[in-house]
């Protein structure tokens, strides 16, 4: 069996020692998509990351693959279907509830981002570096009391609410499934969007969930309102939402996502283009789950789990 890394750096070395034991495993550092496919194009199995779409046009190069290995819970960079349709069966953390409630990562990037939003921690840096010291301009407001609104509380909105009674903030949510809260439960996200200080997303990226924050329930929001995404970049219209910014009708964005992050050469992103522009916007690379430790645990189980299949 040959096995492809296709993103093996600070890979564990726990999980390539498990995968060195059933075959031939190649270390790779893939640049770009050609690369990708010309060094795995013997492979039975590749392990990605999130650096690249594996397309329809991707598979029907690798004649062998018969396994995608992701250390993720989301699959919008795999074209599942189609890879299905080929008699290929993909490896994720998808419904792994219980393993995935020990991983602390995307939560904690959460608060990362609400904290540098609201605390106009970049924005005060970048100031700095350019030899001032404005204290003035970069008043900003307290969590204590604020109505913080989560979109799915599932694991990670849990923790997320969790760190957020730590702050003294008030806790309200929408989830499609119902069950006992200490927390208040809204019966419509209109609802829950219109009590709102702050939004953060966690839905899961799926078919009935593409665009599901969209126009209608944005105009719920309060201009002083703010939304901070760690979900995908396509449960929500980024069009709309980078609008309504500009015209003043929210405060600010924090995301770790972008619809188009695996095209970025190809289209320009209208949040990046109003981050440039000095609006209240802070966007990184889609690094919630990348720390040392959650990736470690993740490979490994990942590893494990395809070894019993």
């Amino acid at each position: 069996m040959k096995i492809a890394i296709t993103e093996s750096e600070h890979f564990s070395p726990k999980g390539l020692e498990k995968l060195s034991e059933i075959g031939s495993v190649k270390l790779l550092d893939c640049k770009s998509e050609q690369q990708l496919i010309s060094e795995c194009i013997d492979a039975s199995v590749i392990f990605i990351r999130l650096k690249f779409k594996i397309s329809s046009s991707i598979i029907d190069q690798l004649p062998n693959l018969k396994y995608i290995l992701s250390a993720t819970t989301g699959t919008d960079h795999i074209d599942e279907d189609y890879f299905a349709s080929k008699g290929g069966r993909i490896v994720t953390l998808k419904g792994e509830t219980e393993f995935l409630e020990s991983i602390p990562s995307t939560a904690e990037h959460t608060w990362a981002l609400i904290l540098s939003l609201i605390k106009k921690v970049p924005f005060a840096f970048d100031d700095v570096k350019l030899g001032n010291w404005n204290r003035d301009g970069f008043k900003n407001n307290n969590l204590k009391g604020k109505n913080i609104a989560v979109l799915g509380m599932g694991r990670v909105g849990k923790q997320v609410a969790h760190i957020a009674s730590a702050f003294g903030m008030k806790i309200g949510f929408y989830d499609v499934l119902s069950f006992e809260s200490i927390y208040e439960r809204f019966e419509t996200p209109e609802a829950l969007f219109s009590w709102a200080d702050i939004v953060t997303i966690h839905i899961p990226y799926t078919t009935e969930n593409d665009g599901f924050i969209n126009e209608n329930l944005l105009d719920c929001l309060k201009k002083e309102a703010c939304v901070i995404n760690t979900s995908r970049g396509r449960v929500w219209n980024e069009n709309v939402i980078a609008k309504k910014l500009e015209n003043g009708l929210i405060k600010g964005i924090a995301t770790d996502v972008l619809c188009n992050e695996f095209h970025r050469e190809d289209e320009k992103n209208e949040l990046v283009t109003l981050a440039k522009k000095g609006l209240d916007i802070v966007i990184t690379p889609h690094i919630a789950g990348a720390t040392f430790e959650s990736m470690a645990m993740t490979e490994e189980f990942i590893v494990e789990k395809f070894l019993k299949k």
